[in-house]
């Protein structure tokens, strides 16, 4: 199967330019997917547009991570054109907007745990706790997470605001270690767009039960621009294909 994310860079804001834009569901549907994991997404008044139009075009399986309870927070929104399932997770208790981020879901036909996620930029300037006191932890329940879907056909794709060379205090040796520990990644290239700046820190993760091929960063699709000047948001979409290992066929 295809599996895409994309950041949809609404900022928990409702109205002005980062809000959510009903055309984004057309040119997420341009990415031919079978699975989409949208992250950074703040409902308005064109949610359930932009939910229908997925629906019409057969991305009708879909699931939204719980909202916080007394704060704004970007949610995790997965449709899919294949029958998914909603999976239990323990969520952290690091603050109100990890948990509203976070999403898991099981693709019954392939025997396959995700977890979808974004890590929040937190940033001492808006947050009552330091930075550090609110990465740290976050990284930590997603490692030790991981580490419990590591026996078996598992993914993890999302935001994770982190590059592979990314410092000790932005989860960077965190993310060294998983990918030391049995996890692979599909590189298709920068995701985020910021002015002069690229950087890729949208990532598709699996686990050794798993092939990724074909990775791609889109940042135009059909006409749509998705990120760049212009672009719906400031993120582009991560593709590949994965497929269940055969036991018999060799590692990447």
């Amino acid at each position: 199967m295809r599996i895409a994310t994309w950041n949809l860079g609404n900022r928990t804001t409702r109205t002005g330019k980062f809000a959510l834009r009903p055309e984004a569901a057309k040119a997420a549907i341009q990415l031919g997917a079978d699975i989409i994991v949208f992250t950074e997404l703040f409902p308005n008044q064109h949610e359930p547009r932009f939910c229908q139009t997925l629906a019409d075009f057969g991305w009708r399986c879909q699931h939204m991570s719980a909202p916080p309870l007394t704060e704004r927070a970007n949610r995790v929104f997965v449709a899919s054109k294949i029958p998914v399932e909603r999976m239990t997770l323990t969520l952290p208790s690091v603050d109100e907007q990890f948990p509203a981020n976070l999403l898991g879901f099981r693709v019954p036909s392939m025997g396959l745990s995700v977890l979808a996620v974004r890590i929040p930029w937190y940033n001492d300037k808006n947050k009552r706790k330091k930075t550090a006191d609110l990465i740290r932890p976050a990284w930590e329940w997603l490692e030790a997470t991981m580490t419990s879907l590591k026996s078996g056909p598992s993914m993890v794709i999302g935001d994770l605001n982190v590059k592979t060379m990314s410092p000790k205090g932005r989860g960077g040796d965190h993310f060294r270690r998983i990918l030391s520990s049995g996890w692979h990644r599909a590189p298709g290239g920068p995701t985020f767009f910021n002015k002069e700046k690229r950087s890729e820190i949208d990532h598709i993760l699996a686990t050794d039960h798993c092939v990724l091929s074909g990775a791609m960063s889109i940042t135009e699709a059909a006409g749509f621009v998705l990120a760049g000047p212009g672009g719906i948001s400031d993120h582009a979409a991560l593709v590949c294909r994965v497929e269940r290992r055969d036991e018999n066929q060799p590692q990447d």
